[in-house]
């Protein structure tokens, strides 16, 4: 068995970077299929749409709105019990999360591992499922958004900071005074889609764009990151 290289490590975040889609996506598709909590998914719809249309607009700002749309996530989790939680985490796995894993990063993972590079998720999705996906494919651990619990049940709220942007910077650096205190950035890897993820990105000596948004990807050919994926590319 291979030795981990404690100093090298890669981070990669989940949505739209390692999973193709978005967590909010499958939390909607379960609800949908399996006929849970359809109120709580028409108050976020309904709650969300007018914010989306004034970013469309240019009246609030996009990484605004994807804050809010991140943080409110949570009102889908609301008073379920952590036991029935257990159960929609492992649905998402199996039949969002893993069925919709990029080719391109799958590699990528196996390549670090091969060269028994540590490998953690870090992502603004919720702590408990990241956790059962990370046991899934063999990664180390995640860094991610943990949520509030009360009397066994969630409450529908996150406890902040939200695991994004400057947020993920703060997650991230208290991870490195900890656990991964032998880690070294400058030899390390950062894996994301989002320009808001840009304050981490500048962290490691090998920022990488996946599949990026239309701010990251002006950004990456500037800068000269690293790109994988994306309409750019074609």
């Amino acid at each position: 068995m291979s030795v981990l290289k404690n100093d090298i490590a890669a981070f990669i975040d989940l949505d739209n970077t390692l999973y193709t889609k978005f967590l909010w996506q499958a939390l909607f598709t379960h609800h949908r299929i399996n006929r849970f909590k359809r109120l709580a998914l028409v108050r976020f719809v309904v709650f969300h749409f007018p914010l989306w249309q004034l970013v469309r607009v240019g009246l609030i700002p996009g990484d605004l709105f994807y804050r809010i749309n991140a943080t409110n996530l949570a009102w889908l989790i609301g008073g379920v019990q952590i036991e029935r939680a257990e159960r929609i985490w492992d649905w998402i796995i199996d039949y969002e999360i893993l069925p919709n894993l990029r080719p391109e990063m799958k590699i990528v993972i196996e390549n670090h591992q091969t060269q028994a590079h540590r490998v953690i998720m870090i992502s603004g999705s919720f702590t408990p499922l990241l956790n059962k996906l990370t046991v899934r494919l063999g990664l180390e651990c995640a860094i991610a958004t943990p949520l509030v619990v009360k009397d066994g049940h969630y409450t529908g709220k996150i406890i902040p900071p939200l695991n994004i942007g400057q947020g993920k910077v703060e997650r991230l650096l208290c991870f490195l005074n900890g656990r991964g205190k032998e880690i070294d950035l400058e030899r390390s890897y950062f894996y994301t889609d989002s320009f808001v993820d840009v304050p981490v990105l500048e962290m490691f000596g090998n920022p990488v764009a996946v599949y990026p948004d239309e701010s990251l990807v002006a950004l990456a050919a500037e800068r000269g990151w690293t790109v994988i994926g994306g309409d750019d590319l074609a």
